[in-house]
């Protein structure tokens, strides 16, 4: 070996040895500064993008943005909306409620009205009927309430005499009905001859009764409720039943609601009627809705009847706390229901009718008695005078029982 090589084998072994020990400093160094470095420091993550703002969270800044006319726009908006409403009940009590008349200017729509006849309730719903052009027949189930009837001098409001106890003679008082609406009619001569059409089968019966303890009611007098009230009400339905059938007319059932839904005491008898027509008007709207016929129940609450609210002023009788409804809205919603194609099934009219329904269907008996304030003035009801009770749907019992809840 030469000199030569030997200086190339030492200087390439001093290289190396050179290159081993820097690389092992470098590696020394690494794992120091590894030591005091912060571990989020030496691993920088990725940014990630942030997804699209929502609608929901652009309406919000837009709102933080423009808070002033964001309030501006809030009470145009509720103002408006209370405007509408306000014009919406304004227009629908100026709405013109008439039946309607043939081209001769002559009436077509005949409405039945059986119940009390002269229930001041009862009365002013059929002359408000008669006015506004339907011809009107009222079942007089007696002579007094035929003259009753026909003293009121109405051309289109007529008394139809049916007695449950004859029934041949009720039976041709049907078939003369019938033949009536079957026939054509003239106005007057030369007039184009035209058809009645029956459109309304109201049921109005008097449900209210003297409040009595159950121990001290006769079994006459529950026979003579029972078969005034429950059973005449369902004989006559059925004779009008066929031609209900054959004219797609609508059944309007109208009772007092608000002393039956509480089960006040001492109203037993009144419960049991109600309770009756209730479920003989709900077997019935079965049977006949395969037949397109509907049948509305009226659950009358507190209504102010002009001529009741007369009577009580005259005798000192104090007016109640809350206002009670207007009669017209009665007369407006047995309208509606009898010309809407598809009308409820439940109407609630008169104040208290809806919260007292609620109030007797969530509530127990115990919860009913301690608002109605049992055992305060246990004979509230017995204050009240029996021709009250007789007179109207309005009747006084029922200023009692809301002034006491």
């Amino acid at each position: 070996m030469t000199d030569a090589q030997q200086l190339f084998d030492y200087a390439r072994r001093q290289f190396n040895e050179i290159a081993d020990d820097v690389e092992r400093h470098f590696e020394q160094v690494a794992g120091q500064l590894k030591q005091f470095v912060p571990n989020q420091l030496r691993t920088v993550p990725t940014p990630k993008r942030l997804p699209p703002p929502t609608t929901l969270e652009l309406a919000q800044r837009w709102i933080s943005r423009h808070k002033a006319l964001t309030y501006a726009l809030v009470a145009f908006v509720v103002t408006g909306s209370v405007g509408a409403i306000v014009f919406a009940k304004s227009r629908e009590h100026k709405k013109k409620r008439r039946a309607r008349r043939s081209a001769s200017g002559a009436r077509t729509d005949v409405v039945v009205v059986a119940g009390a006849v002269a229930n001041p309730l009862t009365s002013a719903l059929y002359l408000d009927l008669e006015r506004r052009g339907f011809v009107v027949y009222v079942v007089a189930n007696t002579s007094e309430d035929e003259h009753f009837i026909r003293a009121q001098s109405r051309v289109d409001l007529l008394p139809l005499h049916i007695d449950p106890v004859d029934p041949f003679h009720a039976q041709d008082q049907i078939n003369r009905f019938t033949a009536l609406l079957d026939r054509e009619h003239q106005a007057f001569d030369r007039a184009e001859p035209h058809r009645l059409n029956f459109v309304g089968f109201i049921i109005a019966p008097d449900t209210q009764t003297t409040p009595a303890r159950v121990d001290s009611i006769s079994s006459e007098e529950w026979s003579n409720a029972l078969n005034a009230k429950v059973l005449n009400t369902i004989a006559t339905t059925q004779l009008f039943l066929p031609s209900i059938i054959e004219h797609k007319a609508k059944i309007l059932l109208l009772t007092p609601a608000v002393t039956p839904a509480l089960r006040l005491p001492r109203h037993a008898v009144e419960s049991t009627v109600y309770g009756a027509l209730k479920g003989f008007t709900s077997s019935l709207a079965a049977e006949l809705q395969t037949e397109g016929i509907t049948v509305s129940h009226f659950k009358l609450g507190h209504i102010d009847v002009p001529s009741i609210t007369a009577k009580q002023r005259r005798e000192g009788i104090t007016t109640p706390r809350f206002k009670p409804t207007p009669l017209r809205q009665l007369h407006d919603s047995v309208f509606d229901a009898m010309v809407s194609k598809n009308p409820r099934a439940t109407w609630h009219v008169g104040r208290g009718s809806l919260a007292y329904d609620i109030i007797g269907s969530w509530l127990p008996q115990t919860a009913i008695g301690w608002m109605m304030g049992a055992g305060r003035r246990p004979n509230i009801v017995e204050q009240v005078k029996e021709e009250d009770l007789q007179g109207s749907a309005g009747s006084l019992t029922w200023e009692k029982v809301e002034s006491e809840a």
